[in-house]
């Protein structure tokens, strides 16, 4: 998760990315939750703002989707996926995080922050 650039050695800011996890990765009760009650093999899916530490600042709404695989989940079979990521970024910005880099999904974003704010 920690990205090479030329700010990462003067500590004056921040960085965090965006990621998606599965939500029912983090508990094994949750998976088990999210099992029984899912239809077609569904899961709930979720976007988290990680820091360089691996510190989850930011935690989206669930939405439903395929399990996490290859292929990546767009809105068209995961249902409140742009919806949620728009919440997550909305926060973000709120709380005075920058946009600075975005890769090829709509989710890998990256943002950085003067430290201490």
């Amino acid at each position: 998760m920690p990205t090479e650039d030329a700010h990462a050695g003067n500590g004056a800011e921040e960085r965090l990315r965006i990621e998606l996890e599965d939500a029912a990765s983090v508990k094994w009760w949750a998976r088990i939750l999210y099992t029984l009650g899912s239809q077609y093999g569904r899961t709930q899916l979720r976007f988290v703002g990680r820091m360089e530490d691996g510190r989850r600042l930011y935690i989206s709404d669930t939405f439903p989707g395929p399990p996490l695989n290859a292929t990546a989940p767009a809105e068209a079979w995961a249902p409140g996926l742009q919806a949620s990521l728009s919440q997550l970024r909305e926060e973000i910005a709120r709380d005075g995080w920058t946009e600075t880099s975005h890769g090829a999904q709509p989710w890998d974003l990256a943002f950085t922050r003067r430290r201490g704010l």
